[in-house]
């Protein structure tokens, strides 16, 4: 997790934080009040992490916000355990998001209904991607044994394979929600050494896999219809000494184009992996990105502030910011309707 490289290098900071309209308990209503799903509303993973025992543990929530970041609405999950992300749409408008922990998968109707959280399988899925057929493939946001040594929180071994939290593989599910072939993909680790595919995004060919293992350097791409690795996009280069070294973490599809936070910047690449255009953030820790529905603007998280802004991509400019605590953010995603 990201946070285990801030801790080795003294740079990770605790603490609470406000959102610039009130207090952080603005965003915990009593009871769930998400909103109907409305064009270019803004949805964040943003679980309350509240046990002691395990910081990537507690109460599961979805935030909702305008375009513009005035809070509209919250979702409480039911059956989650620990951090909710992965925030994707379903061709239907249907939101899905994920608890790796808990192996558990959470959809929401664009009518702000939620279905009942689903276990498609022992394994712990980060993302989803839908595949031009109807299908769609889970991916695993974990492979290995190795536990963050970091962390009071602990993964979970499978029950068919117990020395592993994760294999690391592409579930292939068709539209009736059958298996119908499993991919194994060549992944980095992370700096824990147990981060799988964790951050995905499907090409506009709508075969090919780009991903990235958090924490790790490497953009990698893998073609799920014949099963085959492909070049990585991008290897980001060996970092000079005294900071962070290079690290990549979320990946989002811009129509023909990716964007992707790279700790201090938000970064616009093509298909090919050619930098378009870059905009510098303030601070370190931007780990989460969306498109903005014109393309003109995106959308950045920051793991370590809780921060999230909405940025132009022509100017750079942050047009909108909200705060809402750090070390919770774990999903980040546009309406586009």
């Amino acid at each position: 997790m990201l946070k285990t490289i801030l801790i080795s290098l003294g740079l990770f900071v605790s603490g609470s934080a406000l959102s610039e309209d009130g207090a952080m308990n603005d965003f915990e209503p009593e009871k769930s009040n998400l909103q109907p799903f409305a064009k270019g509303d803004v949805f964040l993973g943003a679980t309350v992490l509240n046990n002691p025992d395990d910081d990537h543990a507690g109460r599961g929530r979805i935030l909702q916000f305008d375009s513009d970041l005035n809070f509209k609405g919250a979702l409480w999950t039911d059956d989650t355990t620990h951090l909710v992300g992965g925030l994707n749409f379903a061709p239907d408008g249907t939101l899905w998001a994920f608890d790796t922990f808990a192996w558990a998968v959470v959809r929401v109707k664009p009518d702000a209904t939620p279905l009942p959280t689903k276990r498609f399988a022992d394994r712990p899925f980060g993302s989803v991607q839908f595949m031009p057929d109807g299908g769609f493939a889970l991916i695993e946001y974990l492979k290995g044994s190795a536990q963050p040594g970091d962390l009071t929180t602990r993964y979970p071994y499978l029950p068919d394979d117990p020395e592993n939290v994760g294999q690391g593989k592409v579930h292939v599910y068709d539209s009736s929600e059958t298996l119908v072939r499993t991919l194994e993909l060549d992944v980095h680790g992370g700096v824990s050494g147990s981060m799988g595919a964790t951050h995905t995004a499907l090409a506009s060919d709508g075969k090919t896999l780009i991903y990235t293992s958090e924490t790790g350097p490497r953009l990698m791409q893998f073609d799920l219809e014949s099963g085959m690795q492909l070049d990585d996009l991008m290897t980001l280069p060996a970092g000079a000494g005294g900071g962070p070294p290079p690290m990549m973490f979320d990946v989002k599809r811009m129509n023909d184009k990716l964007v992707m936070p790279l700790g201090t910047k938000l970064t616009v690449l093509t298909e090919s992996g050619d930098v378009v255009t870059e905009a510098l953030l303030e601070g370190f820790g931007w780990a989460l990105a969306a498109p903005g529905v014109d393309q003109t603007y995106a959308y950045a998280a920051n793991w370590f502030t809780g921060d999230v802004v909405k940025v132009s991509l022509e100017t750079g400019e942050v047009l909108a910011r909200v705060t809402i605590a750090p070390s919770t953010l774990s999903g980040l995603i546009q309406f586009h309707g």
